[in-house]
């Protein structure tokens, strides 16, 4: 919901930017992913993993919140400091307050990281709901105050100089309200910090660190990188439709927050394999409907998230986006195994491998053939971190998927996208009848399993 609240935004955002200045705002939220995503070193993954031993439990939140706090300072600190040098760096001479301002943000949601973390821990998801969404609804309330109320000249007396620093500013606002709506959580930690636990965490944690890394250039390498390859307004085109398809993202992004705790609370049981094969298939079918359901409705959804044609040029990126989400969704459900197992090593290596084909194909083929590469790059490194995942997967700690099934599904969504871009057109009525006509084989493939978990309820 909160993700929902921010994306809705992007009316607003691309109504008052231009292609070229939204390059920069799809710059610098790339660069901040990169650097969200070292400072909190994987420990969020760690706290789940080390907190399942209820004697631990206290020892691993006191642990965890001080190094991450830690960390986090030095970090401000260092930017403070050579704050104009590094906007040099990345190329923003001329306006180094959006370096610092983004500074702040990850300083204040690093600090959020365990915290929230605790809240997902002990099953408590109308508290972080109502954080998330208490955040989203005051960022987004202060970003149309600037946007549509406030005196650009009272702006200005606040060093906002462009309309582009607004969405800034006003995360910055939401981050800082963040730390203090978490501050009864933060309470709870005690002055303790465990040596031999920290060095137990940093083995299993900086593999998830260096993979989440991997994560970030599948996710965002093509946008920060197109800044500096192809033309401006085809970047900025491309980072407003690719916020057409985080819808998938987004649900995706749901599901992770809910099952990671699961997932390690359930390493313990003897039908542990067992429960993860059904919620991957769950989880596959459902989000198979999900993405077609998506792809169906660009027509009208674009009105909606993506209201100056001038950005329209990009629209066909996003059934391809949408399905490489659902692949990175099968996959982070395949990748229990190297979890529950700790060989996040093996995690890393796979993250890794997608995100140099990622780095790789978008060096020798962007400039070449623009913007489309990105996004089918970005599909074929989540298929193939997919395809090694289930493989190695079935090697080490052997999960009976049915993945024949999924494989048809994921096929048949496959060929029915293509009719639906390449053939129709988007046509709202011709997509949605093969929507239908997709749910309805699922939903009879699969009556057997529905009915008996309606008996079960």
């Amino acid at each position: 919901m909160p993700r929902i609240i921010v994306v809705l935004l992007n009316y607003l955002f691309i109504k008052n930017i231009n292609n070229s200045d939204f390059a920069i705002f799809t710059n610098l939220y790339a660069l901040i992913s990169f650097v969200n995503i070292v400072l909190s070193f994987g420990f969020e993954t760690a706290y789940f993993r080390f907190s399942s031993d209820k004697d631990n439990e206290q020892k691993v939140f006191n642990t965890s919140f001080w190094f991450l706090t830690g960390l986090s300072t030095i970090f401000l600190v260092l930017v403070l400091l050579f704050n104009q040098p590094i906007a040099n760096l990345f190329g923003y001479e001329k306006t180094p307050e959006f370096i610092k301002w983004f500074a702040w943000i990850a300083f204040f949601d690093n600090l959020l990281v365990i915290p929230l973390a605790w809240f997902r821990f002990h099953n408590k998801p109308i508290k972080y709901t109502a954080i998330r969404v208490i955040q989203a609804v005051f960022q987004s309330i202060f970003a149309i105050a600037l946007f549509l109320y406030i005196p650009q000249e009272f702006s200005f007396k606040l060093g906002l100089k462009e309309k582009v620093s607004y969405p800034f500013f006003s995360n910055l606002a939401a981050s800082a309200l963040g730390f203090l709506l978490v501050l009864p959580i933060i309470l709870k930690v005690k002055f303790q910090f465990s040596k031999d636990l920290f060095l137990q965490m940093i083995k299993y944690s900086w593999p998830v660190m260096i993979a989440g890394l991997a994560f970030m250039v599948n996710e965002n390498f093509d946008k920060f990188i197109q800044k500096f390859i192809i033309d401006d307004a085809e970047a900025g085109a491309y980072g407003g439709c690719y916020k057409m398809a985080v819808l998938m993202t987004l649900f995706v992004t749901a599901y992770r927050m809910g099952i990671e705790p699961f997932f390690f609370k359930q390493m313990q049981n003897e039908n542990a394999k067992l429960t993860y094969a059904k919620v991957t298939e769950y989880f596959s079918f459902f989000a198979s409907v999900v993405a077609l359901g998506i792809i169906a409705n660009v027509s009208w959804i674009k009105l909606l998230l993506v209201p100056n044609s001038s950005y329209w040029i990009a629209i066909n990126i996003i059934p391809i986006i949408v399905i490489a989400n659902l692949f990175f969704g099968i996959y982070y459900n395949l990748s229990t195994w190297y979890k529950v197992t700790d060989r996040t090593r093996v995690g890393t290596y796979i993250s890794w491998t997608g995100a140099i084909i990622t780095i790789a194909l978008n060096f020798l083929l962007l400039r070449k053939y623009g913007f489309m590469v990105s996004a089918w790059v970005t599909l074929a490194a989540y298929f193939v971190m997919m395809v090694l995942s289930y493989f190695l997967g079935q090697k080490y700690y052997p999960i009976p998927y049915r993945m024949k099934k999924i494989s048809f599904f994921i096929v048949l969504l496959a060929i029915f996208s293509y009719m639906i871009v390449k053939l129709f057109n988007y046509n709202f009525w011709v997509g949605n009848l093969l929507f239908l006509l997709y749910a309805g084989i699922l939903i009879y493939s699969e009556k057997d399993m529905l009915l008996s978990r309606i008996r079960k309820n």
